[in-house]
């Protein structure tokens, strides 16, 4: 596992992180959102917590996982991978913090991950880093929407 941490600011209000947040636990949006994410299914829900099952297309083919993502927002957001075929390990795990400023939101996360798919000459920091950025354009651009 990859220890990670960000400290950064994403260039809008808080309220629009927030309705991004909760356009993540929207089985249809999430696949606007994400595009390589083929479907998400709700399992449980039970308070702020839903266990979901995703279909991911990693370089032509799609794989299966079950996730944990525990929403208090607006102040904190966290998924976990529990089990499944790719492309993130199970354990693997992403926590943040939503912090309103006059730039946009504060977003401080930190997380271990691996990626489970990844050749093992490849190095898993400098791909977690490369897969994260494209997670935060794709956000960026579904926030920008009208």
């Amino acid at each position: 596992m990859i220890d990670y941490q960000d400290d950064s600011v994403f260039p809008a209000p808080i309220d629009t992180v927030r309705k991004l947040l909760a356009a993540h636990a929207d089985d249809q949006l999430i696949t606007r959102i994400h595009p390589l994410l083929k479907t998400q299914k709700t399992i449980d829900r039970s308070g702020p917590d839903s266990v979901v099952e995703r279909w991911t297309d990693v370089r032509g083919k799609v794989l299966r996982s079950r996730w944990r993502i525990s929403s208090a927002t607006p102040d904190a957001y966290r998924w976990e991978v529990l089990d499944g075929e790719g492309p993130w390990s199970p354990g693997t795990f992403l926590e943040s913090s939503y912090f309103g400023v006059p730039e946009g939101t504060r977003i401080r996360t930190r997380g271990s991950l691996k990626i489970s798919v990844l050749p093992f000459f490849l190095p898993q920091r400098s791909a977690i880093r490369k897969v994260l950025d494209q997670i935060h354009e794709e956000d960026l651009a579904y926030a920008r929407r009208p």
